[in-house]
C-alpha cells in the first residue's frame, strides 16, 4: 500500500505543477426546437464553454439531462473534441422529447449535467485512464419557452 501511494504521489507531481485545477465554465444558453415529429419534438441544448487557462482542454463526454413541463429527457454525448486555451466555444446537445401525439408546447425547461475533459499530455491521459484523475464541470439552465433555432457558430475564439 505504501508503494502505491508513493506511485500515486510521483505520478501527482506533474499534474500539480502544470495546473491540474484548469477548469473550464460552462453555460446553458437556450433549448431550440429543431423539428416536430408525430410521437416526439427535437430540441437541441445550445452551450457555451469559455477556457480560462493557458492549456487546451481535451473534452471527453456530455452528461445531461432536460426536464421539461411535457417530459423528462437524459443522454450522454461523446464530445471528442478540444477546447482551445483562452477561448470560447460554443455546443449543442441533442435532446428528443416524446410526447406521443400531446402536441402541447414546452412552456419550461431545465437543464443539468456534467462535462468530463482531461488536460493534454501523456500523463494526465494516463491518470484519467486509470481513473484516478478525472476532472469534470457541472452545469445547469433553465427558461420558459423553446423557440425554433439556427444552427450556433462551431467555434467562436477570442
Amino acid at each position: 500500500m505504501l508503494m502505491f501511494a508513493r506511485l500515486l504521489a510521483i505520478l501527482m507531481l506533474p499534474c500539480l505543477l502544470i495546473g491540474c485545477t484548469a477548469t473550464p465554465e460552462v453555460r446553458v444558453t437556450s433549448l431550440d426546437k429543431v423539428s416536430e415529429q408525430p410521437s416526439a419534438g427535437e430540441y437541441t441544448l445550445r452551450i457555451e464553454m469559455r477556457n480560462p487557462t493557458d492549456l487546451p482542454l481535451i473534452l471527453d463526454n456530455w452528461r445531461y439531462e432536460v426536464s421539461t413541463n411535457l417530459k423528462t429527457w437524459s443522454n450522454v454525448w461523446i464530445a471528442s473534441r478540444t477546447l482551445p486555451a483562452r477561448s470560447i466555444t460554443f455546443d449543442s446537445l441533442p435532446v428528443v422529447i416524446r410526447h406521443e401525439g400531446n402536441m402541447d408546447p414546452i412552456t419550461q425547461w431545465k437543464a443539468s449535467g456534467n462535462l468530463k475533459y482531461l488536460l493534454p499530455g501523456q500523463m494526465a491521459k494516463t491518470l484519467y485512464d486509470l481513473g484516478i484523475s478525472r476532472p469534470n464541470v457541472d452545469f445547469s439552465g433553465s427558461g420558459d419557452e423553446t423557440l425554433i433555432g439556427v444552427e450556433a457558430p462551431a467555434v467562436n475564439s477570442r
